[in-house]
């Protein structure tokens, strides 16, 4: 990993937090990722909202950064894989997974992934409701597994984009994504770049990670 990075020991296994927005799972050489929306810019564009086109490049272009720097074996995404209904934007995608062919991708389906299941296969793509490996159980939306005490696994999501929000000394206020981890479940932030963000509100006993300037921060630790 490079100094960008920050290593991150959860259920005795190392993580790696990526400021793409991304976790590496070092034993298992397995990259983490949620909400990437892929096909959000055509949908608005389709409905009369100005949308750069470059944005579904640019979401496939970070998870080549972070594939070639990690080296990882698989890619599990945690939901919202794409946006909508079929768009140029998913033959793009699909044009990108035949380059990757040794990658293994498994998709938890999110709440936006409403496409058929043969067009997942096109994709070469494993599909899940819920997944389970070493100590993690993988979800999209943590809201709907509230019952915790019934799972001896610890919880990754995603479905909420969680950020926080900072006031610096002249009253200026950031919203920044970050990573969150409670006692009992984690969420990542929205890997893709045209998603937006929700502020949560962490208690102290919660570890945030915060990107900040292509760079990982506890919260504890940011000066502002």
């Amino acid at each position: 990993m490079n100094s960008n990075s920050r290593a991150f020991n959860l259920e005795h296994q190392r993580l790696w937090l990526l400021p793409q927005k991304a976790i590496y799972w070092q034993k298992k050489k397995t990259l983490l990722v949620a909400d990437l929306h892929i096909g959000k810019s055509s949908h608005f564009r389709k409905n009369g909202v100005a949308v750069p086109e470059e944005v579904a490049q640019t979401n496939l272009n970070t998870l080549d950064e972070v594939i070639e720097l990690t080296e990882a074996d698989h890619l599990i995404i945690l939901g919202d894989l794409f946006h909508s209904n079929i768009n140029k934007e998913w033959n793009q995608f699909i044009n990108w997974r035949k380059n990757k062919r040794q990658l293994e991708v498994s998709l938890v389906i999110g709440n936006h992934d409403i496409l058929e299941t043969t067009n997942y296969h096109q994709g070469i793509i494993n599909v899940f409701s819920k997944l389970s490996a070493g100590p993690f159980l993988f979800v999209h939306d943590i809201n709907q597994h509230q019952d915790l005490s019934k799972s001896n696994r610890y919880i990754l999501s995603g479905h909420i984009h969680p950020a926080v929000q900072l006031k610096g000394r002249g009253r200026q206020i950031m919203k920044l994504p970050c990573f969150y981890f409670g006692t009992e479940y984690g969420i990542l932030p929205a890997f893709g770049e045209f998603t937006g963000t929700h502020v949560i509100e962490p208690s102290e006993k919660d570890d945030i990670f915060i990107i900040a300037h292509s760079k990982i921060v506890s919260q504890n630790e940011l000066k502002y």
